[in-house]
């Protein structure tokens, strides 16, 4: 009884899925012009041209470096086009789940849609984090080269998440290895070089930042404050108003920024951050929507 039903519950579920995700499509924009229009309106008088210029540095590195990393770890050989979208779409629905969970839950989807099986599709998302989490690990490194003596335990805290991690996704992954798809060991030190560009872009963006509420922070510093951000982004939170915020805060006023201006800083990010997102990765939801809506 139960088998005969499967081929009916299945189709209902999945078009329960597209239900929402047509709904996201259409809401998302919509909540991400309001947090930004109700951020500017708190944040003290700034200059937004540094900031923009950061945006654009960052935008690149976030959608088009990111996906490039991806497809290097990738067994599926899509386009790089493939990864650009399907990364954008995943990066928009992660800004408004915990953790960022979202984003990699939408990549698994569309990774299992193209063909693959969902154990490889999990193996090859988390060769991705982990690539990108070596760069994180050399941030962490200059934070404990920069951030004044009272820092060092947050420091240390954040990178020993970080290893944390690498050992959870070793432990998952090896007894699996025979199993899965998965990309080959120079494939992830492939991506792990490009996501050094990623961070390139992502310090540009923290500079830019910051001389947008008059103030500096030089190169090194930059590098610091975001190797703490990006490891305390692995701790539960959600986008704006997280882990990953907070440290970020507390490294700019280690780094000689008055708290009212690493609070400006930070909200800003979190509102900029949304212009891409909703362009992007808003634009390819809407896409998707409306061809779906053409084939039904």
């Amino acid at each position: 009884m139960s088998s005969a039903m499967e081929p009916t519950l299945a189709p209902t579920g999945r078009r329960r899925i597209i239900r929402w995700l047509l709904v996201l499509a259409r809401l998302v924009p919509v909540v991400g012009i309001v947090v930004a229009v109700g951020t500017f309106s708190h944040l003290p008088h700034m200059r937004l041209e540094p900031a923009l210029v950061g945006l654009a540095c960052w935008t690149v590195g976030n959608y088009l470096v990111c996906p490039l990393r991806w497809s290097a770890v990738s067994t599926r050989g899509k386009s790089l086009r493939w990864y650009v979208r399907v990364f954008a779409e995943g990066e928009l629905l992660g800004m408004l789940t915990p953790q960022h969970a979202g984003a990699d839950l939408w990549r698994v989807r569309q990774l299992v849609t193209a063909g693959s099986t969902k154990g490889s599709a999990v193996a090859e998302i988390a060769a991705d984090r982990l690539s990108g989490g070596v760069m994180i690990a050399v941030l962490g490194v200059l934070a404990g080269m920069t951030v004044p003596a009272r820092w060092w335990p947050i420091a240390g805290a954040a990178l020993g998440a970080v290893a944390l991690a690498v050992l959870c996704t070793r432990r998952w992954w090896q007894p699996r290895v025979m199993e899965l798809q998965r990309p080959k060991g120079w494939a992830v030190v492939r991506a792990a070089a490009i996501s050094a560009l990623y961070q390139l872009g992502y310090i540009g963006f923290v500079i830019g930042l910051v001389a947008a509420v008059g103030h500096h922070v030089g190169l090194l510093g930059a590098a610091s404050v975001l190797g703490l951000s990006q490891a305390a982004s692995l701790l539960p939170g959600v986008h704006g108003a997280g882990p990953k915020e907070g440290a970020m805060t507390g490294g700019l006023v280690a780094l000689g920024l008055p708290l009212a201006a690493a609070v400006s800083v930070v909200a800003l990010a979190a509102a900029l951050a949304w212009l891409p997102a909703v362009v992007v990765g808003g634009g390819g939801l809407a896409a998707r929507s409306l061809r779906r809506l053409r084939a039904g």
